[in-house]
């Protein structure tokens, strides 16, 4: 199984295929950022392809070793490369593996606890697990909270979990004490005023509770 990029701070680069959202992401790549993952659900794939190849070029020059991968879009992960994070709409788990490879980082997206166990999962090497608290990406989503997270991270168990959804830095302690190998985060970072400094709050959060 790939380990997974560490720090365990993952970037929900959503809307990336826009240049200004494309230089959020590189900013945070350069406040430390080591894994990008790429989303945007409102291009079609080749749009999506034409803006993922350059910026992934980009964020593996600024980071040597850094960590992309790519939401559903499969053929664009094979081309360029990366891991791919599924649901459950799109490719399969098992689809992504057999295409990707062993060395392939592939994740899933999990709502309920009932997905930690089940078969269609069991071939992914983590969970975003969401929504955790309520978020704006989400409104109509009902947050699990920490009882939930803490329920899902132990079903998953030795898998780790990544805890989504409305994750601000004060809350990254709670998401580890529940279990949460990591989290990851989209507005915290892509809608920040100034992306850099929010990413090293996330970073400083992390390290405090792995100390």
């Amino acid at each position: 199984m790939p380990s997974l990029p560490f720090p365990r701070l993952a970037l929900i680069a959503d809307r990336f295929t826009t240049p200004e959202r494309a230089d959020r992401a590189v900013a945070a790549v350069r406040a430390g950022v080591r894994w990008v993952h790429l989303r945007d659900h409102t291009v079609d794939p080749e749009a999506f392809e034409a803006a993922a190849e350059p910026l992934t070029s980009r964020l593996r020059e600024i980071a040597d070793g850094g960590c992309v991968t790519i939401n559903t879009q499969l053929d664009a992960a094979r081309r360029l490369h990366t891991g791919l994070h599924v649901g459950r709409r799109g490719p399969s788990v098992g689809e992504a593996r057999a295409a990707l490879g062993a060395d392939a980082l592939i994740g899933y997206s999990a709502h309920e606890e009932a997905e930690a166990t089940a078969a269609q999962t069991q071939e992914s090497d983590y969970f975003f697990f969401s929504p955790v608290f309520e978020t704006d990406s989400k409104p109509d989503a009902d947050p699990t909270g920490v009882d939930g997270l803490r329920s899902f991270c132990r079903a998953a168990a030795p898998m780790p979990v990544l805890a989504l959804g409305g994750v601000t830095p004060e809350r990254v302690p709670a998401c580890q004490t529940a279990g949460a190998a990591g989290v990851a985060v989209l507005s915290g970072i892509m809608e920040a005023d100034a992306p850099a400094a929010a990413t090293r709050a996330y970073l400083q959060a992390l390290a405090a509770g792995q100390t």
